[in-house]
């Protein structure tokens, strides 16, 4: 039985995708719920409208209870904050979900994501903090999303590859993102071509590929894990990070919380990590791994690299 919205219906889904507060959402789905037809062609859209609006007022009630000012707001967790962005049923959440222990929003209606949800995804022995983001499209894009995206080390954009729009998905993505000002000076990024189980996507995916040069491509399948266990490797090095393991002397280093810092750091950045007085006061560092002998002095100005072992002496 065909659903007949009606116009009340239409224009209150549009406020929805308008909203930029958990508040103006909750409102929207309100209206939403009092304008559908009641019929049973509309049984299943309305018990997705009422799940909707129970987990809206859940989230509302819990951003007052932390006294969020601004509900995009994410702290910054682990070794690298990555925000996840893509159009409306591109596959974001089921990526996060499947990369991390965020308590993501599968659901086959668009906008079930109405605020960013942090997760945290293990790779070897760090963690980097994935955000599954809302929906941005051209018509919905709160300033207050991108605002809260610009100081991330890095952004994943996923679009559904069964899509015959993923090449248009990707270029208003870029757009939204370059007009924001959220991917400039070299910001870290990857495209993800997601739902590649599905007929036509690598296909879609080559095309992607080839349309889009400059920008690095994954495919992947949350249906039948191709790619994700190839991901958070990926994700390490498009941040460009690495792992470096403190050793006090006459002792072996820790190597199960490495300090981790931007790749072309130096002796003397690391010093300033662990303590600000630090680079005056050491005496010199000894470093494992990237220099030519084991246990090797090294200079202040020394550039390190993933997985070094340094031992300061003060």
């Amino acid at each position: 039985m065909p659903a007949n919205l009606t116009p009340q219906y239409i224009e209150a889904e549009e406020a929805y995708k308008r909203a930029t507060t958990v508040e103006e959402r909750i409102a929207a789905v309100e209206e939403m719920l009092r304008a559908i037809p009641k019929h049973k062609g509309t049984e299943k859209m309305q018990a997705d409208l009422r799940k909707r609006l129970a987990r809206l007022r859940v989230e509302g009630r819990e951003a007052r209870k932390k006294g969020m000012s601004d509900p995009y707001r994410v702290e910054r967790e682990g070794a690298g904050q990555v925000f996840v962005v893509g159009p409306p049923n591109s596959g974001k959440s089921s990526l996060v979900g499947a990369l991390t222990n965020a308590k993501v929003v599968v659901a086959p209606y668009p906008y079930a994501t109405p605020l960013p949800i942090p997760g945290m995804m293990k790779y070897e022995n760090i963690l980097i903090q994935m955000v599954d983001c809302p929906p941005m499209t051209a018509d919905n894009c709160p300033p207050a999303l991108t605002a809260s995206i610009r100081p991330g080390d890095g952004v994943i954009i996923v679009v559904d590859a069964s899509s015959d729009s993923c090449l248009d998905d990707v270029d208003e993505q870029l757009s939204l993102l370059r007009e924001r000002k959220v991917i400039e000076d070299g910001k870290p990024m990857l495209v993800v071509a997601s739902k590649t189980d599905l007929p036509g996507a690598m296909d879609n995916a080559d095309i992607l590929a080839e349309a889009c040069p400059e920008v690095q491509l994954v495919r992947e399948s949350t249906t039948s894990g191709y790619g994700i266990r190839e991901l958070p490797e990926t994700v390490f090095r498009m941040l460009r990070i690495i792992r470096l393991y403190l050793k006090p002397p006459g002792k072996e280093p820790d190597r199960s919380s490495p300090v981790t810092l931007q790749a072309g750091s130096t002796v003397a950045e690391l010093a300033e990590t662990i303590h600000r007085d630090l680079p005056q006061t050491m005496k010199g560092a000894k470093v494992w791994g990237s220099t030519r002998f084991g246990g090797q002095l090294a200079a202040r100005d020394w550039v390190l690299e993933d997985e070094d072992v340094v031992e300061f002496r003060t």
